[in-house]
């Protein structure tokens, strides 16, 4: 792959500082300025290594391992294939699209292995993201 990315890459530390920060002033207007510099570049370095395991918690304690993975270009308005399965429920997959910027915001906003509520949200009840300006833009 281009820029000497591997990719075979298996963890967001695979992602040298070198590949991620090149990224930061690319997705930082998107994804709430340089304040969360340290959140914007743990996601951009999951973000080169194109998947992400993690965790659906349930009610009741219970919770679903998920791999969510994603193809295309590494730009915040590109837009990127995602693919999501659960290993234990190979009959639940979903295939969307989404803009690159929106899956690191997404990133960004995990805790632990959960993805965010916005995410599961836009999934499953088709709500939008909430709109995020670009930082500096004129709204």
């Amino acid at each position: 792959m281009a820029d000497g990315i591997s990719a075979d890459l298996t963890s967001p530390d695979s992602a040298s500082s070198d590949s991620v920060a090149p990224l930061v002033p690319l997705f930082a207007p998107y994804c709430g300025g340089l304040g969360h510099q340290a959140s914007l570049e743990g996601a951009l370095a999951i973000l080169l290594v194109g998947h992400w395991t993690g965790r659906r918690l349930l009610q009741g304690g219970r919770s679903h391992a998920l791999r969510l993975s994603w193809s295309g270009e590494t730009a915040p308005q590109e837009s990127l294939h995602c693919d999501l399965v659960f290993p234990d429920l190979p009959q639940v997959t979903y295939a969307f699209d989404l803009p690159c910027h929106q899956l690191v915001q997404w990133l960004m906003e995990r805790q632990d292995q959960e993805l965010p509520p916005s995410f599961w949200r836009w999934l499953l009840l088709g709500q939008p993201p909430l709109a995020t300006e670009p930082v500096g833009s004129a709204a």
